[in-house]
């Protein structure tokens, strides 16, 4: 006996259905998939491109970029005491445009740990943002157990909200340090990379743009 009840619909298999229905479902995916990976595409792309950071004054072939940083209190032989004394905002110019003034000041010192013997001691300061390209740096300081202070210039517009959801207050302190210290088998050479995100913090001082 024939079961198929006159008028009902046969079942479509999903294989069948999606057959069926392909140009809405392309349709569909260009729509709504494509635009959407795209922008996902470029927030992970903006975010990866300026979350590695390079400590060269010109990029050359062979500049090394670095993503994986540690905290100031995690060196292995030293202790580095990083604060934040002084911001000037920069001011904006005409002619030309663009902006001036501005500057991110910095004391720095160093404690070695228990029985460590260092010597030689020294950082290289990068001012980096994520997400956009802000980026200044200075030559290499030389750092003791005294206080020192030192200064880099940052004349960038902030707060900026380079993508939907995404706010930029201040740029991450990236550090190249560099020192020696000594072992039963001679002198060790090392270099640790440091990250401070300053948007976390807040200066001593504020000096607004004239």
């Amino acid at each position: 006996m024939n079961k198929n009840i006159k008028g009902q619909p046969k079942k479509v298999g999903f294989w069948a259905w999606v057959h069926q229905n392909r140009i809405k479902i392309a349709g569909f995916l260009f729509i709504v998939i494509l635009p959407v990976a795209f922008v996902i595409a470029v927030y992970v792309g903006a975010y990866a491109n300026n979350n590695k950071v390079h400590f060269d004054a010109e990029v050359t072939e062979q500049t090394t970029y670095v993503r994986s940083f540690i905290n100031a209190d995690e060196l292995e032989a030293i202790t580095l005491t990083i604060d934040w004394t002084e911001l000037k905002n920069p001011s904006e110019t005409v002619d030309p445009v663009g902006w001036i003034g501005g500057y991110y000041k910095f004391t720095a010192y160093y404690t070695a740990k228990d029985s460590y013997t260092v010597g030689n001691v020294s950082v290289t300061p990068v001012l980096q943002t994520k997400w956009t390209d802000m980026r200044s740096m200075i030559a290499q300081q030389s750092l003791s157990t005294s206080v020192r202070s030192f200064q880099i210039d940052f004349n960038y517009d902030l707060p900026t909200s380079p993508l939907w959801f995404v706010n930029v207050t201040d740029p991450v302190l990236y550090l190249k340090v560099a020192y020696t210290y000594q072992t039963p088998t001679g002198q060790i050479n090392k270099t640790e990379y440091v990250s401070i995100d300053l948007s976390s913090l807040s200066p001593d001082r504020v000096i607004p743009s004239t």
